[in-house]
């Protein structure tokens, strides 16, 4: 049995932060915690990503090409449907990993994991792997100052907790 947390949220809610201060921690304590970085707009990382989505698709990339002509958020969901298509990438990229406790650091766009089944397509893919996967939610800390901001935050996580079928912790 392989585990793992999908971090997920809002861009800019800290989820690279997560990852990397959980990386710290379990090399402090002497622990094996490896990162997946499924973002393929990320620029930098306070961490050595075990997997990076980046190897098998950029958002530049999708953006950048004249048939295509995604924005942004087309381009995101884009590189996602490209990393489902070639689901034996990752999993030749993940095969090694048996004892490992596995961060998979997501792109911020919530409709990735509200309004669309790619998310829900990989994390059904990662539990035919044998993977136990619980969710991590980050909320930006201003949600916490304002009550209707609060509100929409978790709201947000519950609809994501619905949609991926998974154990959510806010954070």
């Amino acid at each position: 049995m392989r585990y793992a947390q999908l971090i997920v949220g809002p861009a800019g809610s800290g989820k690279s932060t997560y990852c990397s201060t959980i990386v710290k921690h379990a090399a402090d304590t002497k622990r094996i915690v490896e990162v997946v970085n499924l973002d393929p707009a990320a620029e930098h990382f306070d961490y050595e990503p075990l997997v990076d989505i980046r190897e098998l698709i950029h958002l530049d990339d999708a953006m950048e090409d004249e048939e295509l002509q995604f924005g942004p958020n087309g381009g995101l969901v884009f590189c996602i449907e490209t990393l489902l298509e070639n689901s034996d990438w990752l999993e030749e990229q993940l095969g090694d990993v048996d004892d490992d406790y596995l961060l998979f650091d997501c792109p911020g766009q919530i409709e990735l994991y509200t309004h669309l089944p790619v998310m829900r397509k990989l994390v059904d893919l990662l539990q035919k792997w044998n993977f136990r996967i619980c969710v991590v939610f980050m909320v930006d800390s201003q949600f916490m100052v304002d009550g209707a901001k609060f509100l929409s935050g978790t709201m947000a996580a519950l609809s994501v907790m619905v949609n991926l079928e998974l154990p959510t912790s806010i954070f």
